[in-house]
């Protein structure tokens, strides 16, 4: 039995409470913030030149390295993913630390819309009625799988849970691209 205290447990609990927390930078939250600023180090960057190289501003940046909520809560897929390719550090394991190491990828952006549509169509929901009921705008993702990219880690564990899919295993690994529907690179 995994321990009571593991990061993924962590997240999965916080990412649970963000909509009835008054202040979500008080939940429990991974160390996610640390692993960010050891890995940039162990790079050789400093905060101005990775947030350049990411296309963020250095705020934007430095709120990763202090505020453990932030690469949950706020930057991108498409973000986190740049992040991880110049630290050379898979997204899952510098959100979920050795927890996330050994998750593979199984689930696409492309599994996730479909899963989505055929719920929609069983349901006989309007797009917008699902999107009610999830939390989140799916009218872009709908159309298009390769939206997800500008979603938050939140918004992809949320979605996920909606469907029963494993929100660790949809994240996009350093092969992926943005622009490729998959979220894999597999195109």
């Amino acid at each position: 039995m995994a321990l009571e205290s593991t990061e993924r447990l962590r997240a999965d609990r916080a990412l649970d409470n963000v909509d009835s927390a008054s202040d979500r930078r008080r939940l429990d939250w991974p160390s996610v913030a640390s692993r960010i600023r050891d890995a940039r180090a162990q790079a050789g960057f400093n905060e101005s030149e990775i947030a350049r190289r990411m296309g963020i501003s250095v705020d934007s940046y430095c709120d990763l390295e202090n505020y453990d909520d932030e690469a949950f809560t706020v930057t991108t897929l498409r973000n986190l993913v740049a992040l991880g390719r110049l630290v050379d550090v898979e997204p899952k394991s510098l959100l979920l630390g050795a927890d996330g190491d050994h998750v593979e990828q199984t689930v696409t952006f492309r599994d996730i819309a479909q899963q989505l549509a055929r719920r929609r169509a069983e349901n006989g929901l309007t797009v917008e009625q699902m999107g009610e009921g999830i939390g989140f705008d799916l009218e872009a993702l709908l159309a298009s799988p390769e939206f997800l990219w500008d979603y938050s880690v939140e918004a992809l564990y949320v979605i996920c849970k909606s469907l029963g899919l494993d929100w660790v295993a949809a994240l996009p690994d350093l092969a992926a691209t943005p622009g490729d529907s998959t979220g894999t690179g597999l195109g």
